[in-house]
């Protein structure tokens, strides 16, 4: 790999080409992107992970992340499906622009939702809404093929023209007919899947690990669900989609982002790692870390900006941030000092974080 450090590779955007475009429906393609030789060990990845997308939108540069539908076991590609959304900027692009040879700018591989290590026995009960499917695929492909764990997939769409990997998925569930279930919910067929069924589902495979992803609106429902079916949240894992130019804060998102901005006057020192450096840099009151990063020319990774992807975690190494709004770090991470810096308010005199950590 170059001069560079493992860490600063990770950091950096590579231009990579797409190999070929795959139709999956009217309204969602597949890219496989082809990883030269000298970059496969940086872009190896777990099932369940993403790659972020730089690419240029109106003069500008507009960051994505699209999860992996490949397997790492079982498959010698890297294929993002990407499905349009209403006045989707970037999905719109993407769909529209990129054709076999185009060349894109992508993060190495990121994400915390994925298989459990060392889990090897229990059920696996996944709820997927839409283009949801893509990292949920790549968990039910790898699962099947490293364990013998049983899996039941509950997939949710408009219709059955709408079920993104049908074929896929049928070919897997002939393959695997005594350990892989699929049910799909279709909304003109079955009316939207509400919290009651879902927590039928769950009360059927209590004992079993629960994935979900899908939009927003789809998860509440699912997570209401387990709720109602008494499923210990240590077993739920979630990846939420959402488009940034959609999502628009509520008024605890509000509230709690005052909050931790009324506190953040008393900093004066932000220190920060990234790419082999440790740089001091100016800490305005009210901005997060990354804005301040930023700010201060320093390129550090990011996409969502909302608490979702976890691709803007960095290692709190001292001192004490408030988190405005987390949707993807566990208490576990949180234990381990990991902070999403999108979201992290310094809170302390000192802060010092470390992206090269992760």
């Amino acid at each position: 790999m170059s001069g560079e450090t493992y860490a600063q590779q990770h950091h950096h955007y590579h231009r990579l080409r797409v190999a070929r475009v795959v139709e999956e429906t009217a309204d969602a393609r597949s890219f496989v992107i082809e990883i030269p030789d000298d970059k496969k060990e940086l872009f190896a990845y777990l099932a369940g992970q993403y790659l972020t997308f730089r690419v240029p939108f109106e003069g500008r540069e507009l960051v994505r992340c699209y999860s992996l539908a490949s397997s790492p076991v079982c498959d010698d590609e890297h294929k993002v499906t990407v499905k349009r959304i209403a006045d989707g900027r970037i999905s719109n692009w993407m769909n529209d622009r990129l054709t076999a040879g185009s060349e894109v700018d992508v993060l190495p591989p990121a994400g915390r939702f994925v298989l459990r290590e060392g889990e090897t026995e229990l059920p696996m009960l996944l709820f997927a809404g839409g283009s949801g499917i893509t990292p949920v695929i790549s968990l039910i492909k790898t699962a099947l093929a490293t364990t013998g764990r049983r899996v039941k997939l509950v997939y949710a769409n408009r219709d059955e023209a709408s079920i993104i990997f049908r074929d896929e998925l049928e070919a897997l569930r002939q393959a695997n007919p005594e350990r892989l279930e699929i049910v799909h919910s279709l909304d003109d067929r079955d009316g939207f899947l509400d919290s009651e069924r879902a927590a039928r589902f769950a009360a059927e495979t209590r004992e079993a690990e629960f994935y979900l992803c899908g939009p927003g609106a789809f998860m509440e429902v699912v997570e209401r669900g387990l709720e109602a079916a008494d499923v210990p949240r240590p077993r739920v894992f979630k990846e939420v989609f959402v488009s940034p130019e959609e999502d628009e804060p509520d008024e605890e998102d509000l509230a709690r982002a005052a909050a931790a901005d009324a506190g953040s006057t008393g900093c004066q020192t932000l220190v920060v790692t990234l790419e082999g450096k440790t740089v001091e840099i100016a800490y305005e009151p009210g901005k997060t870390v990354l804005e301040s990063a930023r700010g201060a020319g320093l390129e550090p990774p990011f996409s969502c900006e909302d608490g979702y992807c976890s691709c803007c975690m960095a290692k709190l190494v001292e001192g004490q941030v408030e988190m405005r709004k987390n949707d993807c770090l566990t208490d576990r991470d949180l234990g381990d000092d990991w902070r999403l810096t999108c979201q992290s308010v310094p809170q302390s005199r000192v802060v010092k974080v470390d992206w090269d950590a992760s």
